[in-house]
């Protein structure tokens, strides 16, 4: 059965939106190779295009410094190929600024949370995400960087909160995943996006954490890897949309 998978997954190809050059695929990038999947890029950072069709099977949107509602032109263009992609029934995963650009494409405001979060904090799953997703566990600890949030796009599905941002993912069609939080995380990621966006560690919160307390933490590092490769697990299971 697993050989079966592994074919199934040799035919399909993944894109990735990185905004970013400090954060980059992590442990997903470990879990496409174990899976011999293949990868193509757009890296807004550098200003490329997005491509002009959508023949990829999985769109992955990754995290960033900028907001939704920040005024880069990327950002319309970026808004316009997710939309092309979910109007084309694709699997979609968003992480972070990901899960924003989803939102707001599904037409879910985006705006300053009430807290910043950053660094290890237990998240609870919702139970109807857990029905759709069984690999969800009913709460985890897992890695936060953020000071956004949103609002839930209508018809979709809560997929987890946390005591400082209640909507914290979601659900769309069951074929599209939302993000708030990072389960892709490994330890050397951890050190890029310290060092790259470090500032924000800066300003002290209630849910703010230090660089070293975010780094003595990494033993929370493979049971948020597994739980990634079980929602990757799940995508890839789909069966395509008619």
């Amino acid at each position: 059965m697993k050989q079966d998978k592994v074919l199934l997954f040799l035919c399909m190809k993944i894109h990735c939106i990185r905004h970013e050059p400090f954060e980059g695929l992590a442990f997903i990038e470990d879990w496409i190779n174990e899976n011999q999947g293949r990868v193509s890029y757009t890296l807004t950072y550098l200003n490329q295009q997005y491509p002009e069709d959508t023949d990829f099977d999985l769109l992955i949107i990754m995290g960033g410094t900028a907001s939704v509602y920040d005024k880069h032109f990327w950002i319309s263009e970026e808004k316009v190929f997710i939309r092309r992609a979910i109007e084309n029934k694709k699997k979609i995963l968003g992480i972070c600024l990901g899960a924003q650009l989803l939102a707001s494409t599904l037409g879910a405001k985006v705006y300053p949370g009430a807290e910043r979060e950053i660094g290890w904090f237990p998240v609870s799953f919702r139970d109807e995400a857990r029905k759709t997703i069984p690999v969800l566990p009913a709460t985890s600890d897992v890695f936060h960087w953020h000071s956004d949030t949103f609002d839930l796009p209508e018809g979709s599905v809560l997929l987890a909160s946390t005591a400082a941002t209640p909507n914290q993912g979601f659900i769309y069609n069951q074929r599209i995943i939302a993000l708030q939080f990072h389960l892709e995380m490994t330890y050397i990621s951890l050190q890029k996006i310290i060092r790259g966006a470090g500032s924000d560690l800066h300003t002290p919160g209630k849910y703010v954490q230090t660089a070293t307390e975010i780094k003595n933490q990494k033993e929370k590092l493979e049971p948020t890897q597994s739980l990634m490769s079980g929602i990757l697990d799940y995508l890839r299971d789909l069966p395509e949309a008619d």
